[in-house]
């Protein structure tokens, strides 16, 4: 086996295996709790044919199970004490507890089901339940139990405020023709527990309350839909909702944030109570197709909400906009990357950035509105970023939130040569004139008035169109003249999803039914690729590998050691088998968009390359991409064993670079050359080995 040199040294070693991790919160369920310990870890409880407690250590990017139950959760609660406890309780199962930041977990000493639990002053728990309120003050190891009515109904909730006052809320029956009611209401006691005295609202349950720091006042919640709020030990309950729509059904919940502002968790927006105004305005609109079931903050500043179906946000000292901890379950259609390595994902709801400092995914779509983005890719001239999408060809120019419209053209792809930008429409081609000012349409000979799905151009500058139906077409004039490639190729009458040249000017096609193709003359003749199984080739990457990568719609990710003959699957922890994107960066990671999300790669796959037969000759090939801006690819074969040294001269003969100077092995080379800290211009690579000399003309266009 021979071995790939990457600038001055090499490695050597067997095939890896990639391991593939999500690059998202819990999704699966419904997240229904949420709590933040004082070290700021996130617990999210989710709530599907069990009960599932996830923790996040990094504020809400990766999650970790933590806890599974068989339950359903009926009148659950989740809580975190000062002293970092973490207790989850449901009114079938009872109360447990964990003491060390959610690794373990026990059942605790207390007896009886779970309604509520809440954290008070003096690092002492409250737990509801049938009846009661429980009360420890040493982490759970001991309880005090106080029985606060007689009525046989669970206590909903509980808070405490500022003067050490203890406020239960029960369930209510309310009175039927065949029933008179009893339960419910507001109980309140002044000693800690032992004793509650009735404090109103009779017969009607309180399904949330707080206490708010401020001003005293207490919050509470009737039957998940009404608000009042009555100031301390008055007992004079008023209707205090005003703000929240009539449209709104179910009030989830209510809390404190860390300034003493009250929130109010709704199924479809999350208000803040204004005391200047007594009116809740909202600081959340519409982060979720799907309704809010539940929220809380960090000791940080940070706010986090839980949703049905889409699991966590996050918003920072409660200022919106909400942002997603990772990218959502729907489909990551396009990858990008900018001049800074900043990685971007088109979706069918606009574009997402990562964040480098966080690792959390803002959306960065201003200008794009809810638009599907088929391709995101870094222009030639690394200036700015290109966006493909249904509502038109976009740029990005330099930092910046605000993408701009170069055509309202439905676009699926594009390509640049060093004079021209091309793009790919559900009509045809349309050509930059005039920079990026003037767009028209190419009246194009030879070429089927049919969708453009995906273009490429060859180091010769020739153009490349894939079809919806009518197979590839190559132009050799710009754009003016087409002709049909491979015409006794299977791919004929097939769609072509996408197109890549690689290594030696290899062009390698994926169809939407009939797997992936090659061709080794510019399209001429077509071999099909029967190692990559899937029927349907949606993508390919090889900008920056040793290693060519393809995406499938239905058998995952394949690659290939060979320069693409022959492939494997890599799809160890990858959950999703509908691939529509994959990114290198410029670390050696590969990511894969799916239909369920993210995925990356956990290990660099740049490093080592299995390489074909034993060489014939001594050969330099031509450098890929040429001309290039900032890197490049330069290859090399050798037939026997070496010394070789590998430099890049200027036009006036001075030494630039040494990429190889040490005795090789017979077999294939790839050296990257990065050219970012010289000017733009002609260089000449040269290698010698023994005897061979040979010298290829690079040009830099920055």
């Amino acid at each position: 086996m021979t071995v790939l040199v990457w600038v001055a040294y090499s490695a050597e070693g067997d095939a890896q295996t990639f391991s593939w991790s999500r690059m998202k919160g819990p999704y699966s369920g419904q997240v229904e709790l949420l709590a933040v310990d004082q070290t700021g870890d996130v617990f999210a409880t989710v709530f599907d044919r069990r009960v599932e407690i996830y923790r996040s250590t990094n504020r809400g990017e990766d999650w970790q199970q933590v806890f599974s139950l068989l339950s359903y959760g009926y009148e659950a609660a989740l809580c975190v004490d000062s002293s970092n406890n973490i207790y989850y309780g449901d009114i079938g199962t009872g109360l447990f507890e964990s003491t060390d930041r959610g690794t373990s977990w026990f059942r605790t000493t207390l007896a009886g089901g779970v309604s509520a639990i809440t954290a008070i002053s003096g690092n002492r728990v409250c737990v509801g339940g049938r009846q009661t309120v429980s009360i420890s003050s040493d982490g759970g190891r001991t309880w005090t139990t106080s029985k606060v009515t007689t009525d046989p109904v669970e206590v909903l909730s509980i808070a405490e405020d500022d003067s050490g006052n203890i406020y239960a809320g029960l369930r209510g029956v309310p009175t039927s023709p065949n029933n008179p009611g009893y339960g419910g209401g507001v109980y309140i006691s002044s000693d800690s527990g032992r004793m509650w005295g009735f404090y109103g609202m009779e017969q009607v349950s309180i399904t949330s309350m707080v206490a708010e720091k401020k001003t005293g006042k207490v919050f509470i919640v009737l039957m998940y839909y009404s608000i009042f709020s009555a100031a301390q030990k008055s007992r004079d309950w008023k209707r205090d909702g005003a703000g929240i729509p009539y449209w709104v059904n179910s009030i989830d919940q209510m809390f404190g944030d860390r300034d003493g502002n009250v929130v109010a968790v709704t199924n479809a927006e999350i208000y803040l109570y204004d005391d200047s105004t007594s009116n809740w305005n909202s600081v959340l609109p519409a982060i979720s197709s799907d309704s809010i079931t539940t929220a809380t903050y960090d000791p940080g500043g940070r706010s986090y909400a839980g949703t049905g179906t889409d699991g966590v946000y996050f918003l920072d000292n409660s200022v919106p906009p909400w942002v997603q901890c990772g990218i959502s379950p729907a489909s990551v259609i396009s990858l990008g990357m900018d001049t800074t390595h900043n990685l971007y994902t088109g979706t069918d709801d606009g574009i997402f950035e990562m964040e480098k400092s966080t690792g959390h995914w803002l959306k960065v779509s201003d200008g794009l509105s809810k638009a599907t983005v088929y391709q995101i890719r870094l222009s030639t001239n690394e200036k700015m970023l290109y966006a493909a999408t249904e509502d038109g060809f976009f740029y990005l120019p330099g930092p910046g939130n605000y993408w701009i419209p170069l055509t309202k053209e439905w676009t699926y792809d594009f390509v640049e040569t060093p004079t021209y930008v091309y793009i790919g429409t559900p009509g045809g081609i349309l050509k930059s004139y005039g920079g990026q000012d003037i767009w028209m349409p190419l009246e194009s000979i030879g070429l089927p008035l049919t969708s453009i799905y995906c273009l490429a151009v060859d180091s010769s500058n020739n153009l490349f169109a894939g079809t919806k139906f009518d197979g590839i077409f190559e132009s050799t004039d710009g754009g003016i003249l087409w002709a049909e490639t491979g015409i006794t190729s299977p791919i004929i009458f097939n769609s072509v999803k996408a197109l890549k040249i690689g290594y030696m000017g290899r062009m390698f096609a994926g169809t939407d039914t009939s797997g992936g193709y090659y061709s080794d003359d510019s399209g001429a003749t077509w071999k099909n690729i029967s190692s990559i199984t899937g029927k349907s080739v949606t993508c390919f990457n090889m900008d920056f590998s040793s290693r060519y990568f393809a995406g499938t719609f239905d058998r995952g990710v394949f690659m290939s050691t060979d320069h693409g003959l022959s492939w494997e699957p890599e799809n160890t922890g990858l959950a999703d088998s509908n691939v529509t994107a994959l990114l290198l960066d410029n670390l050696g990671y590969i990511y894969a968009g799916t239909d369920g999300g993210l995925f990356k790669s956990d290990r660099v796959v740049t490093a080592i390359r299995e390489n074909k037969p034993v060489a014939s000759s001594f050969r330099l090939f031509q450098n890929y991409p040429n001309p290039f801006n900032p890197t490049t690819a330069i290859s090399y074969q050798l037939s026997a064993v070496s010394n070789v040294t590998l430099k890049v001269y200027d036009v006036l003969g001075r030494e630039v670079a040494t990429l190889v100077n040490q005795i090789q092995r017979p077999g294939s080379y790839e050296v990257r050359f990065d050219g970012s800290k010289l000017a733009s211009g002609v260089y000449f690579c040269q290698i010698r080995a023994g005897d061979y000399v040979s010298v290829k003309k690079m040009v830099m266009c920055k």
